[in-house]
């Protein structure tokens, strides 16, 4: 399942619910959640993580820049050649990080958007940042199995601007793909936003700097928090742990509700299979 993460004007809080997605989603032997940073304005993970040098999204476009070399990856595995360039952070959250500068990321970005089947297979969180239409994030975003699209509730400008690419959106739901809003700001309603823009929200950011902090990389927090998240997010498996921290605990219900949703879609598809053997 890919997951598409972006914005229609500005940033606001992209890559930081893009990572707390990845963070909170269920890791287990057979799903292991990674977050591709693949904004074209640059990346941010490497920084704040300290991880110049690793492996990364540079590596990997490398890796299957020509047709040959896409075919020879998915004989081998395309989810094995995905994570063989990522980069652990601490905790278990496995990232594939792009270069910091606009000129070197949409480089690599625009590769990675025409090899975008090596997305597919297992769970991908695609940090998309600003989508601008024929960019290589817009092709990207096509290929995503949900798009949750970051919008400044406050600012009655970015609702307008949402509301005026229902096109492009409703392009995505008729493809298949779910669409919802995560919403930063307490301005307006969910109804009065949903009546204006025509996507549902699905989930209202809260304002917190300790969880936003520790997804930052940022060591402000006491010894004994960074552990016990740590230690969550390593197994995944108390998803009560994160209720301190209210932008995880968001980001845990967002994710639960695109996992129902892909639940939802699957079980339609199936049905309307069965009915067209039988008939």
């Amino acid at each position: 399942m890919i997951i598409a993460v972006c914005s229609l004007s500005g940033a606001p809080g992209v890559t930081t619910l893009a990572t707390a997605l990845a963070a909170v989603w269920p890791a287990g032997p057979l799903t292991v959640p990674v977050l591709v940073e693949a904004d074209v304005s640059g990346g941010d993970l490497a920084v704040w993580h300290r991880l110049e040098g690793r492996p990364g999204l540079v590596s990997l476009v490398a890796s299957v820049r020509s047709a040959a070399d896409l075919v020879q990856a998915r004989q081998n595995g395309s989810r094995r050649t995905l994570l063989g360039h990522t980069a652990e952070l601490p905790g278990g959250l496995r990232v594939l990080t792009a270069p910091a500068t606009p000129h070197e990321a949409a480089s690599v970005v625009d590769v990675l958007a025409q090899r975008r089947t090596i997305l597919d297979g297992g769970v991908t969180v695609l940090d998309l940042g600003r989508v601008m239409p024929g960019t290589a994030g817009a092709r990207l975003l096509a290929h995503a199995d949900a798009a949750v699209v970051t919008v400044d509730g406050n600012d009655p400008a970015q609702l307008h601007r949402v509301a005026r690419c229902r096109d492009i959106l409703d392009a995505l739901t008729e493809k298949g793909a779910s669409v919802g809003l995560a919403v930063r700001g307490n301005r307006f309603t969910s109804t009065e936003i949903e009546a204006t823009t025509g996507h549902p929200v699905w989930a209202h950011l809260p304002h917190d700097p300790t969880g936003a902090g520790y997804l930052r990389g940022e060591r402000t927090g006491p010894r004994g928090l960074r552990e016990h998240f740590a230690a969550w997010s390593h197994t995944r498996r108390d998803p009560d742990a994160v209720t301190w921290m209210p932008l995880l605990a968001t980001a845990q219900r967002l994710a639960d509700r695109i996992d129902d949703l892909r639940t939802d879609t699957t079980a339609a598809r199936t049905a309307v299979l069965a009915e067209a053997g039988a008939a």
